[in-house]
């Protein structure tokens, strides 16, 4: 099957993509746009060859899946971007620094040859007139020589400035990349990349960690019925209830389009099952209304499934066992936690 599906003639590539995207049932987001965009104009080799597989499969294009294409092939991109901009900048100061180094270097040269020609104004035959005239000239090159000094001083002090403005910078967008849009929490990036320095933490110092998975029940009712923004406040508000009961050294992240984790370094089992049933809790506990209309949505529910790092284990292996536990959750019933210990299911309360 060709992945690309190429309009006819004349058709733009904004009217191709739109297109694409209703008849995949893709919501019209600013990101899903880039990914699409970038798969009916053929731009992004890997995206095209993902998207083309998925599609070969039968497999839809769903939330999690657009997410996680725009993470890879457009949030490195702004990276990379901000980096040669911030290298251009660099450069230029660099360049201004080397110049201003370069003069100081010909003033202290100069500076030199004053003193030196000095030296044979100091003789036992030189008369006051001559000997005046040696000094003011040396207190004039002296003058020169401190005021050189101090613009050599105030253009490495705002070199320095702009050196930290710059890291500041791309500090900055490297956050911005590893960030959620739509809830502000950790994205699937920032995701693998704390659970890979967990595991290293973990089998350094022989330390615990565990993972929390956790999925909305029913959210595609909730999609298919109130439309995609209502979608949006529901993930907003399960992001919001997992941030306010996760601790400070815990990463909150999206997982996919409504799934969720908590990675949870130097935590016991028991801790990392307690934190969970808090979270299931506190978003069972919530009555939503839809923002637009005030109407009540109900009760959200979530089902959650949490398992303990095994040292030496790859990262891959702990993800399957919390989402098995996840899986088991569901099946169950929904609304509930399954931990590692005994995989027994817990009710909710």
């Amino acid at each position: 099957m060709n992945g690309r599906l190429q309009g006819p003639e004349g058709r733009t590539l904004a009217k191709e993509t739109l297109e694409m995207m209703e008849r995949y049932d893709v919501a019209p987001t600013p990101e899903n746009y880039a990914v699409f965009s970038s798969f009916a104009s053929d731009s992004i080799p890997e995206l095209c060859d993902a998207m083309t597989v998925r599609l070969e499969k039968g497999e839809s294009f769903n939330q999690a899946f657009c997410d996680r294409m725009y993470d890879e092939h457009f949030a490195i991109a702004k990276i990379q971007e901000a980096v040669m901009a911030s290298s251009g900048a660099m450069g230029k100061e660099l360049a201004q620094v080397r110049e201003t180094l370069k003069a100081a270097e010909q003033h202290t040269a100069e500076y030199g040859e004053t003193l030196a020609g000095a030296e044979g104004a100091f003789d036992e035959n030189a008369d006051p007139s001559q000997v005046r005239s040696v000094v003011q000239s040396l207190v004039a090159a002296t003058n020169r020589m401190q005021e050189r000094s101090r613009e050599l001083e105030r253009r490495l002090h705002e070199t320095s400035s702009e050196v930290v403005k710059l890291r500041s910078n791309l500090e900055r967008v490297r956050e911005e990349s590893m960030t959620d849009a739509l809830t502000g929490i950790a994205n699937r990036k920032r995701f693998d990349e704390m659970l890979r320095k967990g595991r290293r933490s973990a089998d350094s110092n022989n330390e615990s960690m565990c993972l929390i998975l956790c999925d909305i029940d029913h959210f595609k009712r909730f999609n298919d019925t109130w439309g995609h923004q209502t979608g949006d406040q529901i993930i907003r508000f399960v992001a919001g209830c997992m941030t306010r009961n996760a601790g400070d050294t815990h990463t909150v992240a999206r997982y996919g389009g409504e799934e969720f984790a908590v990675v949870m370094p130097k935590s016991s089992l028991m801790e990392a099952n307690a934190v969970a049933e808090k979270i299931r809790m506190t978003v069972e506990g919530k009555r939503l209304l839809r923002k637009s209309t005030s109407e009540d949505l109900g009760n959200i529910t979530i089902s959650l499934g949490v398992a303990t790092y095994r040292h030496g284990e790859a990262i891959e292996e702990l993800i399957e066992r919390a989402d098995a536990n996840l899986y088991k959750s569901k099946k169950a019933g929904r609304n509930r936690v399954t931990t590692e210990t005994s995989n027994s299911v817990k009710s909710a309360a």
